[in-house]
């Protein structure tokens, strides 16, 4: 008994050490975040004919402002808007014939064509979308992104700078309006966004879809996107091949908006296990040491292990605090929603949960279909 005591009190101590590590970490990714955002903004000297590439599939929350977002850009050179769909009755084409009536004097372009190239099928629509592209640099922009006015200033700013190959944006969550997309939207804000920026101030060179921008020679030079129709993490080669090629990838100081039409608990978790598999698999290291990210989960453990303890309650106390006011500082820089904070600790709990089922199973469902993903990422059954 002796023996089995000093066993469960050790876990108690290792999911303490953990969720104090996690602390530590926390308070750094609170401070890489408010200097990212602090960053000077910079002004582009070359204006370059950009093409925005924006895959479409279904009438989505908030499509229609999406779009219009970059309709509404200050940028001083030509701006040419590509909307594409594969599936010649998609809702989204009426968003989309009302966005060219709305914006006469814009190059929009509405490409239809079925075919798929792959089982990703996102990027077998912007394969078909390329082909339309006038652009010397080319914006691929998922449909459920927007940006501020200056976003492409800023991009293309960015992508000025020497041996930089490929922009992407950080992102801050906007909730379409019930509460499940309100808890994802937070787990963008407080947890997801501040350890990429760690990640990026570490030298790891992250990679986020939602916005990229890249040269269109540096996209031909690394293969194209026809080499990552059968991934589903797209984003993650697209910016390995870019690195291979010799390039440093960068992200301006912008957050552009990412809309979470969660309806449902279902689909909010359904959707951030899909990005938790996909994450294992094409990085498994980093996603097992993001583990000690989920502070109140480890310290609640700690508590019951150690037998709820004076100290361990204590503890719990303290980290609880530091967690809440990381929370509010984020929420504050994020612009996020302050009178969610009653929800982070239901909201740390289910990331908890995210990250454990995460660990295991190779299935994910994305746009309603299910996929089986293999090491690496790549999709080999659906």
């Amino acid at each position: 008994m002796d023996h089995l005591t000093f066993l469960v009190a050790g876990a108690g101590l290792v999911a303490f050490g953990l969720a104090i590590c996690g602390a530590v970490y926390a308070c750094a990714a609170t401070w890489a975040t408010r200097r990212f955002l602090r960053r000077r903004t910079q002004t582009p000297t070359i204006h370059r004919l950009i093409s925005v590439l924006k895959p479409l599939h279904g009438e989505e929350p908030e499509l229609y402002e999406n779009l219009a977002s970059f309709c509404a850009q200050d940028y001083a050179g030509d701006v040419q808007i590509i909307l594409g769909v594969q599936h010649p009755d998609d809702p989204a084409l009426d968003v989309a014939d009302r966005l060219r009536r709305d914006n006469p004097d814009h190059d929009i372009v509405v490409v239809r064509n079925a075919a798929t190239h792959g089982p990703n099928r996102k990027i077998g629509n912007l394969v078909n979308m390329m082909d339309s592209a006038r652009g010397d640099v080319i914006v691929i922009s998922d449909s459920d992104t927007r940006v501020p006015p200056d976003g492409l200033g800023r991009i293309m700013a960015a992508l000025e700078q020497p041996q930089i190959g490929l922009i992407h944006c950080l992102y801050r969550g906007r909730p379409a309006g019930n509460i499940w997309s309100r808890l994802a939207a937070m787990d963008v804000d407080m947890r997801f966004t501040p350890s990429v920026i760690v990640g990026d101030a570490l030298g790891a060179n992250p990679c986020l879809g939602p916005t990229m921008a890249l040269r269109r020679e540096t996209l031909e030079r690394v293969g194209g996107l026809r080499q990552l129709t059968d991934v589903l993490a797209d984003d993650f080669e697209l910016g390995r091949a870019v690195r291979a090629a010799g390039y440093r990838i960068a992200s301006p100081p912008l957050l552009i908006d990412h809309v979470f039409p969660e309806r449902t608990a279902r689909e909010m978790l359904v959707h951030e296990l899909r990005w938790a598999r996909t994450i294992r698999l094409v990085d498994p290291a980093g996603y097992v040491g993001s583990g000690m990210s989920h502070i109140l989960p480890l310290a609640l453990i700690g508590v019951a292990r150690s037998g709820f303890s004076g100290w361990s309650l204590a503890a719990l106390a303290a980290l609880a605090g530091l967690r809440l006011t990381q929370a509010l500082v984020l929420s504050r820089l994020m612009s996020s929603d302050l009178s969610l904070l009653w929800l982070v600790p239901l909201r740390d709990l289910l990331s908890f949960g995210v990250f454990l089922a995460g660990l295991f199973g190779d299935h994910v469902v994305w746009r309603g279909n299910r996929l089986r993903l293999a090491r690496g990422g790549s999709i080999i059954a659906a």
